[in-house]
């Protein structure tokens, strides 16, 4: 199968760590860095290079991170609501993005795409991926990373060659697929892929973790994969990424909900908690009707990675004088899996007056209702200028952003990447198929 990829790969950049990590870690990863040669044992390289995506930092990463928004890996941070309008400079200021693409695609429904994606975290959380085969297949994907970059950077490389072996595998390669027929067969290869690749991520990273560096068990992604063969489109959604429909309805472009929020917030995921965990009283804790965690610790229900919540092997010891460069501990009772990497997957038939897809990472959610999103768009479309309809959506987030906390557009904009944009807005991330 041949494949065209475009895909964002940002440059992240770790500051200098020395903090509880031992001399011959600190060693090893040193002279990793430095381009050293054979150096330490195979077992401790093996366990820090991690496929050379560079998870062989993820406890050195969330040492650093935790400089920049103390809350990343418990996914706690929740902002405030301040209220203002402030929208009187934005015409005239231009976002520079993080990352933005726009691209045609032949012999498929969806015949183009358009990406974009901004930082509030230092480095950025957030990766998206769209690639397409020579017969029209597309497969796009948002990652929404926490606790750090490293199983969003992860999943962003592997996930979508997971699930095309596993169509193939199946044999539900684009040449075989029969349309509604094989629909239960491709939901099931596409949550084999999530499975996969979850399963190899852990048999990598548990190496690490029994080394000591326990921030590899509470680092994780949620993910949203749009699969699109012919005109039947798959949305699989393992955590709060979300995906909208824009469909023609008369004059009008409505949104059509193509995904669950899946999160501590949810009443049908609370009560799955609380049957596959009975008597476990604290098995979420809400502070907040809107602020709800599992066992106090995530907000995601699905999710990759977060290992602490799914294998007693990553519960980590009880903390010494605050101590926690072991692991999260999770005191009993304690009975996981409490979360998963299954995707929800839902299959929808295109129909003529489906005109495109936004998927957005929750970034975009937190500021923009479905309607909204839609809306601003369709009238990108209308104008002709569909290739900045993700830039426009960043942008509005932005706006509501600078308005709620009482700053004009261009004090936010100023703001340096990390803790001082993280409490006004997350990494967003937005990727759009058009189906006309």
């Amino acid at each position: 199968m041949t494949v065209i990829s475009i895909s964002v790969s940002i440059v992240t950049i770790m500051r200098t760590w020395t903090t509880q990590m031992g001399a011959r870690a600190l060693q090893v990863l040193a002279q990793r860095h430095a381009g050293a040669g054979n150096t330490g044992s195979t077992a401790a390289r093996r366990a820090l290079l991690l496929s050379g995506l560079g998870l062989s930092v993820l406890a050195a990463a969330q040492t650093d991170l935790a400089g920049c928004n103390n809350a990343q890996c418990d996914a706690r941070y929740s902002p405030a609501y301040h209220g203002g309008n402030a929208f009187d400079d934005a015409a005239e200021l231009d976002v520079t993005l993080d990352g933005e693409r726009f691209g045609l695609i032949q012999n498929s429904r969806a015949n183009g795409f358009t990406c974009a994606t901004y930082k509030a975290n230092m480095p950025i959380e957030d990766r998206f991926d769209v690639k397409y085969t020579d017969s029209g297949d597309v497969f796009a994907t948002v990652l929404d990373g926490h606790g750090g970059w490293q199983v969003s950077e992860y999943g962003s490389k592997v996930l979508i060659q997971n699930i095309q072996q596993e169509l193939v595998h199946m044999g539900l390669s684009d040449e075989k697929q029969s349309e509604a027929a094989a629909a239960p067969m491709v939901a099931a290869a596409i949550q084999r892929g999530f499975a996969r690749t979850d399963r190899d991520l852990m048999a990598q990273v548990l190496s690490a973790f029994k080394l000591g560096f326990g921030s590899v068990g509470r680092c994780g992604s949620c993910a949203l994969l749009a699969y699109l063969h012919d005109n039947t489109l798959c949305v699989a959604n393992a955590g709060d990424i979300r995906a909208v429909l824009g469909r023609k309805d008369g004059k009008d472009v409505i949104a059509v909900a193509m995904s669950n929020d899946q999160n501590a917030m949810s009443r049908f995921e609370q009560e799955k908690l609380k049957r596959e965990h009975p008597g476990e009283e604290n098995v979420f804790i809400c502070r907040h009707p809107d602020s709800c965690y599992v066992k106090g610790a995530l907000q995601p229900t699905r999710a990759l990675g977060d290992f602490a919540l799914k294998y007693s092997e990553f519960n980590g010891p009880p903390y010494v004088n605050g101590d926690r460069s072991a692991g999260r501990h999770i005191s009993p009772p304690y009975t996981p899996p409490y979360i998963t990497a299954i995707p929800e997957v839902r299959t929808h038939t295109l129909e003529e007056t489906d005109q495109f897809l936004i998927i957005g990472s929750d970034g975009l959610w937190d500021y923009l209702s479905n309607e909204e999103a839609v809306e601003i768009v369709q009238e990108h479309v209308a104008n002709g200028h569909r290739e900045r309809a993700s830039r426009a959506l960043v942008e509005k987030v932005l706006q509501k952003a600078a308005a709620r906390y009482d700053m004009t557009y261009a004090e936010l904009l100023s703001l340096p990447p990390g803790s001082h944009r993280r409490r006004r807005h997350d990494d967003t991330t937005v990727v759009i198929l058009y189906f006309e």
